[in-house]
């Protein structure tokens, strides 16, 4: 039985799989073959087996990067660069088993004529946010999910059926070292606080709060900044944007824009105050509850609304005057959050040990595969 994993965006892709495809190549009669287009993602999965004792027998297939792709790359065009790749290699892909991703844009592959293998996805991220290719999941055959959270969305949208999803746990807790699982040291003799605004326009909080947020952290003295942006927030950019967070840099603040521990949840480990908007990496960090501010400058109508579930677990401040006093009260207010967190994490990532959803995917997908019977992975209430 063959198998292809396909890695087309940046390497934050590889921390969600590549347990799984080393969990796979250890069962028999299954041949794990990886297909990458970004080489630093190479160095990534190559260093996420290292570290943490992966093994397993997997090839390094070659995808071809058409001239339109190239060009869509240097011009920062990483989404569209993704599709045009994909089209280019269906052909390829067509001689598996089963292809699995962890973008939902790869369901686009049954509209680019992939027909044969069984499309998997495995999901990445574990947030709340409505997002644009959501409809593409219905492609898929089956689904690989942290938890009943997502497993539930799934259903409720006639996105998936039950029969087509299970639920796992989290494959990139597998892919980190045990210590990402507490608070860190801080940095010099003051706490952490990370601030991991997203890209998305009409909701990312960096562009109207930076700089107050910045100057609160200043008059409070309380806390060191770290400021970790969404990796997408540089796509379609040439280092404006860049620029903009580097100006802040000093004192208190320092920034990360490209290192691992953007990653790795080296970031979301060591922090103990979490500000943020609507990166799904606030679900990394409640893994040890702790304290969270969320950012809402553009006045979005969050309350009862699904895709902002996780601003119940911290203060939401929409004007600039107000970010001070909620950090400053942050510790305070935890224990109002601390239960409702904790439900919440249970939730996103189910009831199972922290480690092992590597190989429960792994044999979900041998499973699905060769046609075994298989519990009920999901129940919703009536």
């Amino acid at each position: 039985m063959k198998i292809a994993f396909l890695y087309v965006a940046e390497p934050y892709q590889c921390y969600h799989v590549a347990a799984v495809s080393s969990a796979l190549a250890q069962l028999p009669g299954i041949s794990v073959t990886e297909f990458v287009s970004f080489p630093e993602t190479a160095h990534h999965l190559d260093q996420i087996r290292l570290n943490n004792g992966l093994s397993g027998r997997i090839e390094r297939g070659t995808l071809r990067m058409p001239t339109r792709a190239q060009i869509l790359r240097r011009l920062r065009r990483l989404d569209t660069e993704r599709e045009v790749v994909m089209r280019a290699n269906v052909g390829q892909l067509e001689q598996f088993d089963a292809v699995v991703a962890t973008e939902y844009s790869a369901g686009l592959l049954r509209e680019m004529g992939l027909k044969r293998p069984a499309l998997i996805l495995i999901q990445h991220g574990a947030g709340d946010r409505e997002v644009n290719d959501e409809h593409l999941i219905r492609h898929f055959d089956l689904s690989l999910v942290s938890g009943p959270k997502i497993a539930e969305s799934f259903l409720a949208k006639k996105l998936a059926t039950a029969a087509q999803t299970r639920i796992i746990g989290y494959p990139k807790f597998d892919a980190v070292g045990a210590e990402r699982f507490a608070p860190q040291e801080s940095i010099g003799n003051k706490p952490i606080a990370l601030y991991n605004p997203h890209y998305k326009k009409g909701l990312s909080s960096y562009g109207k709060c930076l700089a107050p947020l910045v100057d609160a952290v200043n008059r409070l003295d309380h806390y060191e900044l770290l400021i970790a942006p969404h990796v997408k927030i540089f796509h379609k950019d040439f280092g404006r944007r860049r620029r903009q967070f580097q100006k802040v840099v000093g004192g208190r603040v320092r920034l990360d824009t490209a290192s691992s521990s953007m990653l790795d949840m080296t970031h979301t480990a060591s922090a103990s105050l979490y500000i943020g908007d609507v990166s799904s990496q606030v679900y990394e960090f409640l893994v040890t509850p702790r304290p969270c501010v969320f950012l809402n400058p553009h006045g979005v109508a969050w309350r009862d609304n699904p895709h902002f579930r996780h601003w119940s677990l911290g203060d939401v401040v929409e004007r600039e005057e107000d970010i001070l006093p909620a950090l400053a009260q942050a510790q305070s207010r935890h224990d109002f959050y601390r239960a409702r967190q904790e439900k919440v994490i249970h939730d996103t990532f189910g009831h199972q040990p922290r480690r092992g959803a590597a190989k429960r995917a792994a044999h979900s997908i041998r499973e699905f595969l060769c046609g075994e019977p298989v519990l009920a992975a999901v129940s919703v209430a009536a």
